[in-house]
């Protein structure tokens, strides 16, 4: 059984003799121009007029694609059931052409109105608008169980 001084003493050689053959086969050039930059490993050297600067940071602006606002997911989610419901009136008979298209777009202008409102706060709702969002999708809903 090895001791465990001597296991590190043998993997440290092996370590020390696998870098340094590393670093020697970089260090050949076997008679290559070392002028040119496709010899020296950088293959764009030499191309851009100012190869040795560096390049300047660039800020980055991100505009945030969903902002978590629970008003404004609560809205949506009730829009999304409404929007199953009146698919499923349909698909069962209950609600005419008619009646499905005026509610489709009765869901749209809603769910378009809470996005707006979002949008232009942020991402929130305000407590007014929220409000405002409730009273109309409640209205949606009579709608609803009133055509169907």
């Amino acid at each position: 059984m090895r001791s465990p001084f001597k296991t590190t003493t043998i993997a440290t050689v092996a370590l020390v003799l696998l870098s340094g053959a590393a670093f020697a086969a970089d260090h050949h050039d076997f008679g290559r121009d070392n002028d040119k930059g496709a010899y020296t490993g950088d293959y764009y050297q030499g191309i851009f007029a100012q190869d040795d600067m560096a390049t300047p940071a660039m800020p980055v602006y991100r505009t945030p694609t969903h902002m978590a606002s629970t008003r404004l997911d609560h809205v949506v989610h009730e829009l999304r059931v409404d929007n199953h419901r009146i698919k499923a009136d349909r698909e069962q008979g209950k609600l005419t052409a008619a009646n499905y298209r005026k509610l489709e777009r009765e869901d749209g202008a809603v769910r378009a109105d809470a996005v707006k409102t979002a949008a232009a706060h942020h991402g929130m709702l305000p407590a007014q608008s929220y409000a405002r969002l409730q009273g109309d999708v409640r209205h949606l809903d009579r709608d609803i169980a009133r055509m169907a």
